[in-house]
């Protein structure tokens, strides 16, 4: 007797939950169908351009990134002030500049986003264009300040095209690397990215000391020809980028 009672409830409870599972499956179908509608009426919509949404990310981001930048750059000021033959050591400061830029170009992958942002209508790829453009802009007028503290220091204008260089080949490679982990990496690499940012300081500073020679007038075609590698390589970077962001495509992996 019991056996069957227990039968009878095991069929009136399954035929129960599939009438609730057909209601489910109803009510979901017609949301999908009212938000499809109101997707319809809302195409004609017009669509924010790159320098509206530039100016967007610049409100959230810009605190953030220049903000960094301004830090970097007092330190770097202080130090040109203390050291003599400050030319020499341009090499050693521009990677920090590149350094400085990590915070706000991997936030996303840090606090779990990047899933969010490549769905996003403005995709994660023109959001990291966003943030290179703003950097860049920062980096640029800080490199400027910082040859600029150099020549106050020396009290001459001369080599400046080759203190110019002096900056630019590290700050090329260390982001050059950064972007290209950025593209094939997931976030453990970065990393090591950061370590070999710092290293590439040290590595110039010590270079400054223990071979004074490259930085001779002798040696700038070395510098030149440095520039124009690495220059190709951040361009191809670049390249991918612009190419990702037509193609609707993500730029990095999520993690």
């Amino acid at each position: 007797m019991k056996n069957r009672e227990l039968k009878t409830y095991l069929q009136s409870s399954l035929q129960q939950g599939a009438e609730i599972r057909h209601e489910k499956k109803e009510e979901i179908t017609a949301q999908c169908k009212k938000i499809m509608r109101e997707q319809e009426k809302s195409s004609g919509e017009e669509r924010t351009s790159f320098w509206q949404f530039l100016s967007d990310v610049f409100r959230f981001e810009g605190l953030l990134i220049f903000g960094l930048q301004a830090g970097v750059l007092f330190l770097v000021c202080i130090q040109i002030g203390m050291i003599q033959g400050a030319a020499y050591y341009v090499p050693a400061f521009t990677p920090l500049f590149a350094l400085a830029v990590m915070p706000a170009l991997l936030r996303s992958q840090f606090y779990k986003m990047g899933e969010m942002e490549a769905v996003t209508r403005a995709s994660g790829t023109e959001m990291t264009l966003a943030k290179l453009i703003l950097a860049g802009a920062a980096n640029l007028v800080c490199m400027t300040v910082v040859l600029c503290m150099v020549l106050y220091v020396r009290q001459s204008s001369d080599g400046i095209g080759r203190m110019i260089l002096y900056g630019l080949v590290p700050y090329l490679v260390c982001m050059s690397a950064l972007l290209r982990l950025i593209r094939l990496c997931k976030k453990e690499k970065i990393f090591v990215c950061a370590a070999a940012m710092m290293g590439s300081c040290v590595a110039w500073g010590v270079s400054a000391k223990a071979l004074p020679q490259i930085y001779e007038a002798s040696a700038t075609g070395l510098w030149i020809l440095l520039f124009v590698i690495f220059s190709g390589f951040f361009c191809r970077e670049i390249g991918y980028i612009l190419e990702r962001n037509r193609e609707g495509k993500l730029y990095g992996i999520i993690g």
